[in-house]
């Protein structure tokens, strides 16, 4: 968990690999994936280095303890029911759970009116629906049984370049919204769940391949709930916890320059230094896996692919309260909407506490027009947004904490990478088979809870039992 100083609670001594020596397996990226992989493999008795860009762990796995005690995740934060290697990871180092915060109303504000709810509308609606006109809701709930008829037909794993999938990856996702519902809101409900709920972006429909987004419902649904629980200390605890297994193994501050191989093992070089091994994971998002020259080169369709997997365009706001004063209004502290900025926000305070926080996003176009402004200007907006949602006590929060995830030089954006038109069809088949000794994990290229912490432990997993199998 990193302190609001910006120290960390574990400093790893950064002992230099000696260039004659070498170890096992050599781990780029000390994100969840990374993490897992090398503890695998450490627990294999297998010799490990990971190295990392950052002067920090975790990657898009990082939180922080505000003055109050309570403590705020930077980066992801949920957990839901089927994410299986997720929730035997935090019962194995003893990380407590709770519901995530949604009793009472939900608020819906749509062209300037507002709508207090009983249910909650993620994909599949439960209890009570927002009062827009039938129409309207009909709309999109027919869309909706079409959206997802589509994506349950496609395969479990990654999309194959078939004609039907070649078909669908030709499309944009707002060609098919524009074909599949008539109404405003139901144009912008799909548009929303692009955008806020990202189905692995976030991003605006126009810039996302239809064969993605219908393969992201199909990884990750939302209908298996997967922001059902948050964790007691945040998931920012976690990096942490996996590497004190790793001992001094692991090198911050180091970016990862250039990676050689031969029939007898890789050489990694960074800012620093170079280093040897048999074998090489690399952890990263695929952009910046692309950034990294080798020797021998990759082959053309993985060197194409790295050049056409984006990250999601999203600022994270994390605003908390003394406490959660939208309960006393009988609220459940979440909303969505087409407001000028916010069209997410959610309660994420941890009962313990009694600190209030709502977690919210700025994404997909927003955020250019959003990032344009003044420090001050962009606070004032997004609070007044909150506002519209829940109230004038909204205007004064204790803490107001901006993530800007574009901005961050080693991970480049939020949620996760997303598959413009095209993309998956021609170059997906490169997206995570190995190339010699070098092997890739990351959440990107899980085939299931893709985009997730589920999804990050799942390739770690195969990464270190590939490599353990060759060793």
């Amino acid at each position: 968990m990193v302190l609001r100083s910006g120290k960390t609670n574990l400093n790893p001594p950064c002992a230099l690999m000696a260039p004659s020596s070498s170890c096992d397996c050599i781990i780029v990226g000390s994100g969840l994936s990374g993490l897992i992989a090398a503890r695998n493999l450490s627990r294999a008795n297998h010799s490990v280095l990971v190295i990392e860009a950052q002067k920090r762990l975790g990657g898009r796995m990082y939180g922080e303890y505000l003055p109050s005690g309570q403590w705020i995740d930077r980066g992801g934060q949920w957990v839901g029911p089927t994410q299986d290697r997720f929730l035997a990871l935090l019962d194995e180092y003893g990380v407590g759970r709770f519901p995530s915060p949604s009793d009472g109303l939900k608020v819906l504000l749509f062209d300037g009116k507002r709508y207090e709810f009983d249910g909650f509308f993620q994909g599949v609606p439960q209890g009570e629906a927002p009062k827009i006109s039938s129409d309207e809701w009909n709309d999109a709930m027919v869309a909706w049984e079409k959206f997802n008829t589509l994506a349950q037909s496609l395969d479990e794993q990654h999309p194959q370049a078939t004609a039907a999938n070649k078909k669908l990856d030709s499309q944009t996702f707002a060609d098919w919204i524009k074909e599949n519902t008539h109404t405003a809101f139901g144009h912008w409900y799909f548009s929303y769940m692009c955008r806020a709920v990202g189905f692995l972006g976030p991003a605006e429909p126009s810039q996302v391949s239809l064969l993605h987004i219908l393969w992201g419902h199909k990884s990750a649904s939302q209908g298996e709930n997967p922001e059902a629980e948050l964790l007691h200390g945040g998931a920012g605890q976690i990096p942490q916890k996996i590497a004190a297994e790793l001992g001094d193994s692991i090198l911050l501050g180091e970016p990862v320059i250039h990676i050689a191989q031969d029939d007898k093992g890789v050489e990694v070089t960074t800012t620093k230094g170079k280093y040897q091994g048999k074998f090489a994971i690399v952890a990263t998002p695929p952009h910046l896996a692309g950034r990294i020259t080798y020797s021998p080169p990759m082959p053309p369709l993985r060197q194409q692919l790295t050049q056409r997997v984006p990250m999601g365009t999203c600022c994270k706001l994390l605003i908390s309260y003394d406490r959660p004063f939208w309960r006393e209004k009988g609220l459940a502290g979440i909303g969505l909407g087409n407001t000028t900025w916010i069209e997410l926000c959610a309660d994420s305070s941890d009962p313990t506490t009694g600190v209030g926080v709502i977690a919210s996003f700025v994404v997909g176009d927003r955020y250019g027009k959003w990032i344009a402004m003044g420090e001050a200007e962009r606070r004032q907006g997004v609070l007044s947004d909150l506002a519209l949602y829940f109230g004038e006590e909204a205007l004064s929060p204790a803490t107001y904490d901006e993530v800007d995830w574009p901005s961050e030089q080693w991970v480049g954006g939020g949620y996760a990478a997303f598959m413009p038109p095209g993309v998956w069809t021609s170059f997906g088949q490169a997206l995570s088979a190995p190339v010699g000794r070098i092997h890739w994990a990351g959440t990107e290229i899980a085939p299931r809870w893709a985009g997730f912490f589920d999804g990050a432990i799942r390739t770690g997993e195969a990464a270190a039992k590939a490599i353990i199998g060759l060793l």
